[in-house]
């Protein structure tokens, strides 16, 4: 018999969102099992439309609760974890049923694009139903820490697939979240303060609030607690970290930013959206030719096709902003030419950035005064 599986959710109000998500699984997973935390919206109305069980669960302030409550409710062989903003994508239709029918693995690692216009990551979200496997955490709730325990007690693996979820939210003001999210967040490094994102996420959750001197140390304590761990992902996370400190010190002290950024990359050499802000505290504190060979190598790489299966990034690194932070380079160098040409190439690649054509046109030869007729 194939296996049978359950899309297992949490929402609240998510009307804008949820409609599109259901579309994207109604015909790949055998349910929906939803848990309503108290929707006032439209959000039952279109679940019900796709046949979804609903459970209405109050919420208490705890992700790993209403996650745990819907894998309770789930009647499949394997759960499919999805949030209303996320998107299934297959390669080809009925590619989740044909990969759980593997006997031998427990979970795969998807390909997960954070947000819009981001490379994809690994996250494990298709795992088997199965009580040792539950949800830890009140905030970044994960399943982790089970389903290691369950592979080495099963001598099963984790297996790796090419569908892929797309998560579309995270746009526009954050703030609302970040107050949601600070209180959590501190319970939660109370409990497993070993959990560099929970620092991250906690220092973009200050900064968002303006809570600069707070946000600096939450970042330290991310690096601090990455370089006591030997997990791989965990070390990765702390590049995260690395680039806030820049990122806060870059208006006010170009030189230190530049010494962070250089101490982040002898940590994460590989870490290209590290790479950028160590170009662009060059740039702030007067420098221009070491730019260009941090940035050609940017540039090489295809962000369409380019994956790391531990980290996201924003595909503009790998393209409009390194292009115009070329451009500017060139400029300071009195490049005129090549400062046209960068900032065209920027252009191309963000036509609706007004910004970049005018630069382009301002350091083009055709700008430049011709001769006077004799």
């Amino acid at each position: 018999m194939r296996s049978r599986v359950s899309a297992a959710m949490i929402v609240r109000n998510e009307e804008a969102f949820l409609d599109e998500c259901l579309r994207s699984i109604v015909d790949e997973v055998d349910e929906i099992v939803i848990v309503d935390t108290g929707s006032v919206d439209g959000t039952q109305e279109i679940a019900a439309r796709y046949d979804a069980r609903i459970i209405e669960q109050p919420w208490v302030n705890d992700f790993s609760a209403a996650r745990n409550c819907s894998i309770d409710h789930a009647t499949g062989d394997w759960i499919l974890y999805i949030d209303a903003d996320e998107r299934l994508a297959v390669p080809t239709p009925g590619a989740l049923r044909t990969a759980t029918s593997d006997a031998d693995v427990v979970a795969f690692w998807m390909r997960f694009q954070p947000r819009v216009n981001y490379t994809p990551y690994r996250e494990l979200r298709l795992f088997r139903r199965d009580s040792r496997i539950r949800f830890r955490g009140v905030i970044h709730e994960t399943v982790h820490p089970d389903l290691e325990s369950v592979v080495r007690s099963d001598g099963l693996s984790i297996g790796q697939t090419d569908i892929r979820l797309d998560h579309v939210g995270y746009e526009g003001d954050l703030t609302a979240k970040h107050h949601r999210n600070l209180p959590l967040l501190e319970a939660a490094v109370r409990v497993t303060p070993e959990r560099v994102f929970l620092w991250i996420d906690m220092a973009q959750a200050l900064v968002g609030l303006g809570r600069r001197a707070e946000a600096i140390s939450a970042c330290w304590r991310a690096i601090e607690t990455a370089a006591a761990l030997p997990d791989e992902k965990q070390n990765c996370d702390a590049a995260l970290a690395w680039q806030w400190l820049v990122t806060l010190h870059l208006d006010s002290n170009p030189a230190r930013a530049v010494t962070l950024a250089r101490r982040g990359l002898s940590a994460h050499p590989e870490h290209h959206a590290l790479r950028l802000k160590l170009a662009n505290a060059l740039f702030a504190a007067g420098e221009a030719a070491p730019i260009l060979d941090i940035l050609n190598p940017l540039i090489a790489i295809d962000a369409e096709t380019f994956e790391d299966p531990l980290a996201a990034y924003d595909k503009r690194i790998f393209g409009e902003w390194a292009h115009d932070l070329m451009g500017a380079a060139y400029a300071r160098m009195g490049h005129r030419d090549k400062a046209a040409e960068a900032f065209g190439r920027a252009a191309l690649l963000a036509p609706e950035n007004l910004a970049y054509r005018t630069k382009a046109a301002a350091f083009s030869d055709s700008r430049q005064p011709t001769s006077p007729r004799l």
